[in-house]
């Protein structure tokens, strides 16, 4: 079930993120959700995770249906979604990264502070779109090369003398 579900979960959780902005831009909206539903959404959220991750280690069909038949020309236009993909190979940017949502989420509960801690969420469902992104047109993401497998072989001429 998970994996079926996995399918929409990235378009579900951008939605559970762009609640929590809501929540975080207008604080009357935050402060009438009570505690438990807090922690349900959290809950929510684990299993879309899950869910995710075991929609990925499988071929779906309704991903490769949805792939349009010039792929590799699809694939050209998101070159920025590529490189952003491919920043948090670097463990030091994803560090840095990382330090910066817990720094501003430090800041939600600011008047002024809760504006930048809702771009940061925003960076989230953007990186959102950019994993699935990737994840669709990987074997034409000119950083991973055919995923990692494309190795070229140094020629060797043959001789014909024998």
């Amino acid at each position: 079930m998970s994996r079926v579900v996995g399918h929409y979960a990235p378009g579900l959780l951008v939605t559970v993120v762009g609640a929590l902005i809501v929540m975080t831009v207008v604080p009357v909206v935050g402060a009438a959700v009570p505690v438990i539903a807090l922690f349900a959404l959290l809950a929510v959220t684990l299993f879309l995770a899950y869910a995710v991750l075991a929609h990925n280690r499988q071929l779906c069909e309704r991903c490769v249906r949805a792939l349009p038949l010039d792929a590799s020309s699809v694939a050209g236009r998101y070159g920025l979604r590529f490189r952003v993909a491919h920043l948090f190979e670097s463990k030091v940017f994803a560090a840095f990264y990382l330090v910066v949502v817990l720094g501003t989420a430090l800041l939600a509960t600011h008047p002024i502070g809760r504006y930048g801690w809702a771009l940061v969420q925003a960076t989230l469902a953007y990186l959102l779109f950019v994993y699935v992104t990737h994840q669709r047109y990987q074997p034409w993401c000119p950083t991973c090369r055919n995923g990692g497998e494309e190795i070229e072989a140094p020629i060797r001429p043959v001789s014909v003398n024998g």
